[in-house]
């Protein structure tokens, strides 16, 4: 059982930007996803966690538009939004790490594919964390 469960997934305003690829000449398309992801304590969590233990989180932004030919590229920037400690604030370590966002097919069998976010997250002593996302997508 995971310490943290997603409690929400809450898009924020999509920005489309259109452009030229220098190497190329050809119009490209960037289109910006933004918004944030609430993490909290389970309830029901029976164990031990270490000062150092890591959770992998991955969630399909539900914004996300469908994408049947692979992007030109894709980046992520995450950061924190707030954050909630239950123990020794000097021992926790808070944010995510090891992000990557990739094109993944419909969880639930659709012919579409969706972007999919995952990073790992410590969390010794947390109560409540929310991590902003930040996702870039370029394609013609």
């Amino acid at each position: 059982m995971d310490f943290l469960e997603l409690r929400a997934v809450v898009p924020g305003p999509r920005a489309y930007h259109a452009g030229v690829d220098p190497a190329t000449g050809e119009q490209v398309r960037s289109t910006v996803y933004s918004g944030y992801l609430c993490l909290a304590r389970r309830a029901g969590f029976r164990g031990a966690v270490r000062l150092d233990d890591l959770q992998e989180i991955t969630v399909f932004l539900p914004d996300s538009l469908p994408y049947p030919q692979p992007p030109l590229a894709l980046s992520v920037e995450l950061s924190v939004r707030r954050f909630r400690s239950t123990g020794n604030p000097g021992a926790v370590h808070i944010g995510a790490c090891d992000e990557r966002v990739e094109v993944a097919d419909d969880p639930r069998g659709g012919e579409h594919r969706w972007l999919r976010l995952t990073f790992r997250t410590a969390v010794y002593s947390h109560d409540l964390v929310e991590i902003n996302y930040r996702v870039s997508v370029q394609s013609r």
